[in-house]
């Protein structure tokens, strides 16, 4: 049985429409406002307190990235500047570096540009105590974007990652694409080391096994 994680790690659907249309004007995002009003602001029920809604961004290429490279990049930004501590991997030195990420979208995932409404299952596959692969885990409803999204929303929830009541996270949707040749075997994870308060974006192999970490999904 799954510890109960911390309360109000969360944020309402209404609070996270305001902060896309805040994020929206400052960096310049080009969400028109008719798509910032569609959005569904009725909260869902849900039984699992892992399981959320979130309303995620996906963006449309701009001339120095493509649409994939460019919302892993806005969003991991936004969720550093709400840490007081974050770290990235970069692909040129091995260390916190403001680059672009390489990743690209699993196979069979679609980048479709706009905002949504998702339900994310932030705990999937994550069993306390039991080791798991991230490679058998990965398909089409691999959540990728939405959980930056979730962590730009929620700083309260990724600093509860702690692998006991609260997951750390594969981002399973996405593959690392440097070096190339190992693209299939490398993904995101996501994670907060409590002793230097800091939020970190790491490169992980799915081959590998690891207790404390989820690999959520797309649930709705």
């Amino acid at each position: 049985m799954r510890p109960t994680p911390p309360a109000d790690i969360f944020a309402s659907l209404v609070e996270q429409l305001a902060n896309v249309r805040r994020w929206n004007e400052e960096r310049e995002w080009g969400l028109s406002a008719d798509e910032l009003d569609s959005v569904d602001l009725i909260p869902g029920s849900h039984t699992d307190p892992l399981v959320v809604d979130i309303i995620a961004v996906y963006l449309d290429d701009n001339e120095k990235m493509n649409g994939v490279r460019r919302t892993c990049h806005e969003l991991w930004g936004v969720a550093a500047d709400r840490q007081p501590n974050a770290w990235a991997w970069d692909w040129y030195w091995d260390k916190w570096q403001s680059h672009p990420k390489p990743v690209r979208l699993l196979d069979g995932i679609v980048h479709r540009p706009g905002i949504r409404r998702v339900t994310v299952d932030l705990g999937a596959h994550w069993e306390p105590g039991r080791h798991i692969r991230p490679v058998n885990l990965r398909g089409r409803d691999s959540a990728h974007a939405e959980i930056l999204a979730a962590a730009a929303h929620f700083p309260r929830w990724a600093r509860a990652m702690d692998g006991t009541s609260v997951p750390y996270i594969w981002l399973s949707g996405y593959q690392v694409t440097i070096p190339e040749y190992v693209s299939q075997s490398r993904l995101p994870g996501l994670a907060w080391t409590h002793f230097r308060r800091t939020l970190s974006l790491t490169v992980n192999w799915a081959e590998h096994s690891h207790s404390g970490w989820a690999a959520p999904m797309l649930v709705g």
